[in-house]
């Protein structure tokens, strides 16, 4: 998507809703499964330990992931570029990230419906608070990208 005959802050709303979209896509399918298994559903952590542990450590995984590459991505930006290449890699720095929690998310979902076991809601419920809690805002972008005084009082008049 190409930001440059946008206005600076069009890329958060256009950030915002891909954000909800992934959001709303794992509690969608997460409903759905639900839906589907219906009373076959059952709450166990001591049945099918293997995928438990396997849930357990690729949420882990996923959400040290979504930190590391959202900070080296984050890193690239640099002062000099323009405000509009700074939008772009932040966009594609929060869209990586939160991709590598929605996998872990979706991995648990598919686990629930395999097992019919509930417990893995749990795990794709702390994900996705993880992610809702990741919202884009204005005030997060000015945070975490380095932004010169011109920029920052581009930004302060929208």
């Amino acid at each position: 998507m190409s930001y440059t005959k946008q206005q600076p802050k069009d890329f958060i709303k256009s950030l915002q809703i891909i954000h909800i979209a992934l959001v709303v896509t794992v509690v969608g399918f997460s409903v759905y499964i639900a839906l589907r298994a219906g009373e076959n559903l059952f709450f166990s952590y001591e049945e099918n330990r293997a995928f438990l542990f396997l849930a357990i450590i690729v949420a882990f995984i996923g959400n040290l992931s979504s930190k590391f590459i959202y900070r080296k991505l984050i890193g690239q930006i640099l002062l000099k570029q323009n405000l509009f290449q700074k939008a772009t890699k932040f966009s594609t720095a929060h869209v990586f990230r939160m991709a590598m929690l929605e996998f872990p998310a979706l991995m648990c979902v598919l686990f629930v419906y395999q097992s019919n076991n509930s417990f893995y809601f749990i795990l794709t419920g702390i994900l996705v608070l993880m992610m809702a809690a990741l919202h884009p805002t204005k005030d997060k972008f000015e945070a975490d990208v380095p932004l010169t005084s011109e920029e920052k009082s581009m930004l302060e008049k929208l």
